[in-house]
């Protein structure tokens, strides 16, 4: 018997899971009843509209065709009175000239004459008429044609003209042309009546521009349809509908009018109404599933949840790894879940204790190191200027100095007393304006040249430092901006070392009226695209007596004068670095 208890106890545990998944399963078969309901019902609604759809737009061409015909018999019966100046003008004045409901304008063009008689107020100029594509067309028919120009103002109005030629001796010797107003005109909106409540119609141009709608009285967000709609649609060759996020749309390319084409415009919530109704009822039967579903999982919890939820709870409790016990495990499966993480912790909690003690050692071997490669760069920067300052006195023991070189020289030494300093200061870089002062840009390029003449001292390499005679002085650091131009200017030196006697480094110095700028060029070795994405690292160098700390504290410095520095190279070919510093005033 006691054998039996833990396994009947195993099958009402698998009980309430079998219950669960059948649930589950009905309520995949439901979704799969309203997924087929609803293809069907979205393929009637569809349906309906279409038919909606295709009456509206096909009444409409034919009331705007049977519209235009009457307009167009009447420029047809008035050209069959042309000579008749009396008749014409009397027919006219009585029941031709209507902004509402026939013609804005008249006008009759004689073509031998070549010239424009309008019989109404409103006129165009005669050359907008005749660079009108479709006016050209009516100098050549040979039948009474009707041909319609595309949109015009006429004295503040929206307009279009109607052409008819006049025809004598199959040639015509005349056009008669009325125009109709756009916005005002009920030709076309009485024309577009067929749309119900729900329904839009739009009467486009060639060019796809709205020339009226079924409705006087609609909003412009109503009346508004997006001209990516409107590009899709002239793009199809047959009646096509096409659907967007809030409306479906039928299109009709051919309005049998001179290009026009018509579009019907149905708010999606109206078309898919029935679609709507039928998903709300198959919602409302999954909330129920739903439901369902949540009680048979608290029925769950109560033998197999809860003891996995203490499990968690104790676990995220624990300030580090350890055993854990609990009150009632509920089922086999979940002793054998916290023997094993028992198991975990106690070797977890001895991997972690090993491995402390060796990120401890590892620190401690990693501090001395880069305290032994920082000694290592600051030696570095110190002995640069020291460089020049032994090279002064070989020449003065050779005979070859000058006072002027001693008195660089010794300034040199000055310098290189200031770097430690300068060290600090680039640690802070708020600290770094406090040497500045305005450069003379004489005294500037004197102390390049001198150094540059050292540093290139029993060398073949050739060398040329280009500078502008019109420089004004600018704000900076003299000494820092000395040390960052011969250390490039040595970086490029050490590059050409290899051409020998072919090898060239090139500063030049320009300003615009935002920055100063300093290039340095030289045909050397390059850099790879690997060595580009490490440049300016701090200990990293290609140079077997280098330490990487010459281009980090360069851009340390320029970061803190809200400088820039780009550098383009290429293998075997050279590098260029480029210097922006911005011009400013003393803060």
């Amino acid at each position: 018997m006691n054998r039996m208890k833990p396994l009947r106890e195993l099958r009402k545990s698998y009980f309430f899971q079998i219950t669960f998944i059948i649930i589950i399963i009905l309520a995949l078969v439901i979704s799969s009843l309203a997924f087929s309901a609803d293809r069907v019902t979205v393929s009637r609604a569809e349906e309906l509209a279409k038919e909606q759809f295709d009456y509206a737009i096909d009444d409409s061409i034919e009331n705007v065709e049977s519209r235009l015909g009457k307009l167009y018999e009447d420029l047809v019966y008035l050209g069959a009175y042309v000579g008749n100046e009396p008749w014409i003008e009397e027919r006219i004045r009585t029941g031709y000239l209507n902004q509402r409901t026939s013609f804005t304008s008249i006008f009759y063009y004689d073509v031998n004459q070549d010239s424009f008689k309008w019989y109404s107020e409103r006129q165009v100029a005669s050359s907008v008429l005749k660079r009108d594509p479709k006016f050209t067309e009516v100098l050549t028919a040979s039948g009474k044609e009707l041909y319609m120009s595309d949109p015009v103002m006429i004295s503040g109005d929206m307009g279009t003209f109607l052409y008819v030629p006049v025809i004598e001796e199959n040639r015509p010797i005349g056009i008669f042309g009325g125009s109709i107003s756009v916005l005002n005109s009920d030709l076309y909106r009485r024309s577009l009546e067929s749309a119900n409540d729900d329904m839009i119609l739009y009467l486009l141009d060639e060019q796809g521009e709205v020339l009226t709608t079924s409705f006087n009285l609609v909003t412009d967000a109503e009346r508004r349809i997006s001209r990516e709609v409107i590009d899709e649609a002239l793009d199809r060759s047959e009646r096509t509908i096409l659907s967007t996020d809030e409306d479906t749309v039928m299109f009709e390319p051919d309005a049998r009018v001179s290009g026009w084409s018509m579009l019907a415009k149905h708010q999606n919530d109206s078309v898919y109404e029935t679609v709507y109704d039928t998903r709300w009822q198959y919602l409302m039967i999954a909330l129920v599933t739903f439901f369902l579903s949540i009680l048979v999982g608290l029925l769950l919890s109560r033998t197999l949840t809860n003891p996995l939820v203490e499990l968690v709870n104790q676990i995220k409790q624990q300030q580090s790894l350890g055993t854990i016990s609990l009150e009632r495990t509920g089922s086999k499966e979940v002793e054998t879940l916290l023997d094993t993480y028992n198991d975990y912790a106690q070797r977890m909690e001895t991997s972690r204790r090993e491995q402390l003690s060796q990120q401890q050692l590892i620190l401690h071997q990693e501090k001395l190191a880069s305290l032994g490669q920082l000694a290592a760069g600051i030696a570095h920067e110190i002995r640069n200027p020291l460089t020049p300052v032994h090279i002064t006195l070989q020449m003065v023991r050779e005979g070859q100095g000058s006072s002027d070189m001693v008195d660089v020289a010794i300034k040199e030494l000055e310098r290189a007393n200031d770097l430690i300093s300068t060290m600090l200061t680039l640690a802070k870089p708020d600290q770094a304006g406090k040497n500045e002062d305005w450069i003379n840009m004489l005294d500037f390029a004197k102390r390049l040249e001198f150094l540059m003449d050292a540093e290139c001292y029993k060398r073949p390499t050739k060398w040329e430092l280009l500078v502008p005679n019109d420089m004004p002085p600018f704000y900076a650091s003299f000494d820092m901006l000395v040390q960052i131009i011969y250390n490039l200017f040595k970086n490029a030196v050490d590059a050409v070392e290899s051409k020998g006697a072919e090898g060239s480094v090139v500063v030049t110095v320009l300003f615009t009226e935002q920055e100063y700028r300093f290039l340095i060029e030289d045909n050397g070795i390059g850099m790879s695209e690997e060595q580009l994405k490490t440049v300016g690292s701090a200990f990293n160098t290609t140079k077997e007596s280098g330490n990487g700390l010459g281009i980090y504290m360069i851009q340390e410095y320029l970061k803190s004068v809200n400088g820039a520095m780009e550098i383009d190279s290429v293998m075997k070919k050279g590098t260029a670095i480029l210097i922006k510093i911005p011009r400013r005033q003393p803060s």
